[in-house]
């Protein structure tokens, strides 16, 4: 969803996984540890406290993860940001051609014919749309969006 209107930038900041799947990740992964701090207090199935804790921990950490990891979109001036765990700086003249579609075709930008390309598929749960964009130095990169036309509108006329 665009955040910032003004006619020289675009921001877009996605959840890693829609609010329903969260809740259900959540909702699952507490029913399992509450299960198994019970099965550490049967005697008869005796389920070590160590197995309890390092399950909790490890839970915890994949909720933390799902909830604070974001995609984030952006052009600043004649350049392309996006954050996913990692930044990448995307300068509009290292883009050479762009295609606006469905995520299952665009991202092996079938069509197109190149090999030997480096691919780099930067999307969210739940986003069916997004942008590929074709590089300099033989690199795809595919961005899921929820307003991919207006981000291609903001991008260079692709280069012959």
């Amino acid at each position: 969803m665009p955040v910032n209107e003004a006619a020289d930038t675009f921001e877009e900041v996605q959840d890693i996984l829609p609010k329903n799947a969260f809740v259900i990740l959540t909702a699952a992964l507490l029913a399992t540890v509450v299960f198994m701090l019970m099965c550490t207090f049967i005697e008869s199935i005796g389920t070590p406290m160590w197995m309890f804790v390092s399950t909790s921990v490890i839970f915890a950490g994949v909720i933390l993860f799902c909830f604070f990891v974001k995609l984030r979109v952006s052009i600043v001036n004649t350049t392309v940001h996006v954050r996913f765990l990692k930044k990448y700086d995307i300068p509009f003249d290292e883009i050479i051609d762009h295609k606006v579609g469905d995520i299952s075709i665009i991202r092996n930008y079938s069509g197109w014919g190149i090999k030997k390309v480096t691919f780099k598929n930067l999307i969210s749960v739940g986003y069916d749309r997004g942008v590929s964009l074709k590089l300099t130095g033989r690199k795809v990169v595919t961005i899921s969006l929820s307003d991919p036309d207006r981000f291609v509108s903001m991008l260079p006329s692709p280069q012959s």
